[in-house]
């Protein structure tokens, strides 16, 4: 009965992250792993005799158009900025052989992908300059210029002052 129970809570669990996930327009971490295939190889990277024996590398892929958890534009700007992962097939790969562990591969691939769709989410929400922001900033490197001409040119007299009284 118990084990029933925490099943189901579990379970209720996993769908309000992902309804949760579709519902904002902004990602919010949450990575339906149940949804992406996971694909495990030998690894070319450390580990020595182990590197022969187990299958440490890891590959995630899953196809960016079918990622519900995902918003529409999220999915778009991912398509467009990750194009170089993505196969004939439209599938997101992203790998990782940086450890010995698989399970640590399986973290750093997961890794790789939450900060990918952060700096692409982050990138779509920088505002454009128009031109009336582009004159502000332009008039006030005009102000900086002159106040910093202004300090120099007061230290230099300051300088030229003290230089003056040794001569004497």
């Amino acid at each position: 009965m118990l084990r029933n129970i925490s099943h189901f809570v579990l379970k209720s669990t996993r769908q309000i992250k992902i309804s949760a996930a579709t519902s904002s327009a902004s990602f919010n971490g949450v990575i339906p792993t149940e949804k992406i295939e996971k694909r495990y190889t030998l690894s070319s990277g450390p580990g020595g005799q182990n590197v022969q024996n187990n299958a440490t590398k890891v590959e995630i892929r899953f196809k960016v158009n079918e990622a519900e958890w995902l918003s529409e534009t999220l999915r778009n700007a991912i398509e467009e900025k990750l194009s170089h992962r993505i196969n004939s097939a439209g599938e997101l790969i992203i790998d990782s052989d940086r450890t010995r562990e698989r399970h640590l591969n399986v973290a750093d691939c997961f890794d790789k992908l939450r900060s990918a769709i952060y700096a692409i989410e982050k990138e779509q929400g920088k505002r454009k300059t128009s031109e009336e922001d582009e004159k502000i900033l332009r008039e006030r490197a005009a102000v900086a210029t002159q106040h910093r001409l202004y300090e120099k040119r007061r230290t230099s007299e300051k300088k030229s002052l003290r230089h003056a009284a040794v001569e004497l």
